[in-house]
């Protein structure tokens, strides 16, 4: 699936001092193969602005939810959701910091535009995909530049 078709929308470009490259991957349709799911995929290299929740946005998660790690990410673009109904899975990003210093994946379950202000951004929410589910999947080969992105903070594109 070409990623610039339908798989995200591009928005306005918000408040970037705070961003820097992630790698995102986006999965395609789902199989059934020897009795496993198995879905293509690819990577690409975002500019996103990532965050933990704060204590009054865990406060507001069912009781049991709050023990999975979550994160926050601000961007230019909204990403693919999981989706139960369908069994689709949502954009995963990889992310390596302060928050989670040996790295981990975490996948897409909420991405709304916000366009009503002057900085009109993306909000999406990640959870840290179980290791029964990630084991089995390599870590991101693309190449990070560090902290920021370029100037216009455009989107790179694999």
């Amino acid at each position: 699936m070409d990623r610039g078709s339908s798989c995200k929308t591009e928005l306005t470009v918000g408040l970037t001092i705070f961003r820097r490259e992630f790698v995102v991957r986006h999965f395609g349709e789902e199989e059934i193969i020897d009795g496993y799911g198995t879905a293509p995929y690819s990577d690409t290299v975002e500019v996103l602005n990532v965050q933990p929740l704060s204590a009054d946005e865990l406060q507001a998660l069912p009781e049991g939810e709050r023990k999975t790690k979550r994160m926050k990410a601000f961007s230019d673009f909204v990403f693919n959701t999981a989706d139960q109904y369908t069994g689709r899975r949502g954009d995963w990003l990889f992310y390596r910091g302060n928050m989670d210093p040996v790295g981990h994946w975490y996948e897409c379950v909420s991405s709304l535009g916000w366009d009503h202000t002057m900085l009109s951004h993306c909000r999406s929410e990640f959870v840290q995909v179980a290791e029964a589910e990630s084991y089995t999947l390599e870590p991101p080969k693309k190449k990070l530049k560090g902290r920021g992105g370029t100037k216009k903070h455009e989107r790179r594109r694999s």
